[in-house]
């Protein structure tokens, strides 16, 4: 499955709005206000992505820090319409090889949900690499705290593993 990956449009915000409230996702992907996604659309630190499989839309990304000093880049969101469907791996594949083959940037990292084993083992799959948990850092709406575990792959580690791939 190899994903288009076209920049997003106010037009898209449904869809983004949609991929954040799929049944089970609550505890695992943020969710935004339709005011919030504008106002981050049109903010030059922020960049959306659609991926597309075989010309349907399938989920978004949303990366932050574009416009700093730093040669990391952060994926604050992804999602996809239909989980399970391998559109999660292609779409950050696609969103991967557009960090490091389109962008300045060295290092590409996330925060994951710990409980979010699923996405872990996908992200270890493309190459990521844990490097750590950030302990408690978040509420639940039960009451109880969270945790993320901090991943990251980084350009070198990028090529490699096309040239092995490929």
């Amino acid at each position: 499955m190899n994903p288009m990956l076209r920049r997003a449009s106010e037009a898209d915000i449904p869809f983004i709005m949609a991929c954040e409230r799929r049944p089970g996702y609550e505890p695992f992907v943020g969710r935004w206000a339709e005011d919030k996604h504008r106002a981050m659309l049109n903010d030059a630190n922020f960049i959306y992505h659609i991926g597309s499989c075989e010309g349907v839309p399938a989920g978004f990304t949303i990366l932050r820090d574009l416009t700093g000093d730093s040669d990391s880049l952060y994926l604050k969101r992804i999602a996809v319409h239909d989980s399970g469907a391998g559109h999660g791996r292609a779409v950050l594949a696609a969103t991967t090889d557009w960090v490091f083959g389109e962008t300045r940037f060295h290092r590409f990292w996330l925060e994951v949900v710990e409980a979010n084993e699923r996405a872990r083992r996908m992200y270890l799959g493309l190459g990521w690499v844990e490097e750590g948990r950030v302990r408690e850092a978040f509420a639940n709406p039960d009451g109880t705290r969270g945790s993320y575990v901090q991943m990251s792959v980084l350009k070198p580690e990028w090529i490699d593993r096309r040239g092995t791939l490929g």
